[in-house]
């Protein structure tokens, strides 16, 4: 793992969910499924004919809220209040991964396809709440979402990013691919979760987009330090 390289990172570009707490706390469940319900309600379908469209809009716009804005013209916001009026209490703080954040040397920033509130409440719950020096959320990408290559672009010259010197850490393998066309790390946080990319046997899996991959993301940061 140690390439040298990493000594040399000035920024690190962590996603938010699912892949700074375990996809099995189920918090993006519940977003999730109020977007299905938020699809059912407005276009008056039954939840089944809902989800199909909700799926078909994230696969091919890369957010279900992109295909929402795009073919039906609904507004950003009423789906946003919406969809993130869920329980958080079913977050917990991960003391390890927190220490391992907070050690990094260097600039921390959140890159997120959900909103700058929904991030705060979020990181808040974690115990992260001052970690990292910005969120660039959906609104920030002007609602152009990962992996689109334009949000890429946006978040790098909006938040003074250089990507020679910088890692995205992601739970989603896709959302990787445009963070290495621009010449960052990539690391690869491995879940279960239907969308998160190929499936591999364990920390040694290697593509063309992904340096790294990981299922524990506290002890990837924590042997990077060391090294």
């Amino acid at each position: 793992m140690n390439d040298g390289y990493m000594k040399h990172i000035e920024h690190w570009v962590f996603d938010l969910d699912n892949t700074l707490y375990p996809a099995q706390n189920n918090l993006f469940s519940q977003v999730d499924r109020r977007m299905g319900e938020f699809i059912s309600q407005r276009f008056d379908l039954p939840f089944e004919q809902a989800r199909a469209r909700q799926k078909k809009y994230f696969k091919t716009y890369g957010t279900t809220l992109r295909g929402l804005m795009t073919e039906d013209d609904v507004a950003p916001q009423d789906f946003l209040n919406f969809v993130h009026d869920i329980d958080f209490d079913v977050l917990q703080e991960n003391k390890d991964l927190n220490e391992a954040i907070n050690n990094l040397r260097g600039d921390k920033v959140i890159y997120t396809n959900a909103s700058r509130d929904y991030a705060v409440k979020v990181l808040g719950k974690l115990g992260l709440s001052g970690g990292f020096r910005e969120i660039f959320d959906i609104n920030s990408a002007s609602f152009k979402p990962k992996p689109d290559p334009g949000s890429y672009l946006k978040m790098i010259g909006d938040l003074g990013i250089n990507p020679e010197k910088s890692v995205m850490i992601e739970d989603m393998a896709r959302n990787l691919v445009p963070a290495r066309d621009l010449g960052m790390k990539t690391v690869w946080v491995r879940t279960e979760h239907e969308c998160s990319g190929p499936k591999d046997s364990g920390d040694g899996y290697r593509a063309d987009h992904i340096d790294y991959t990981t299922i524990n993301l506290a002890e990837w940061l924590k042997r990077t330090v060391k090294d």
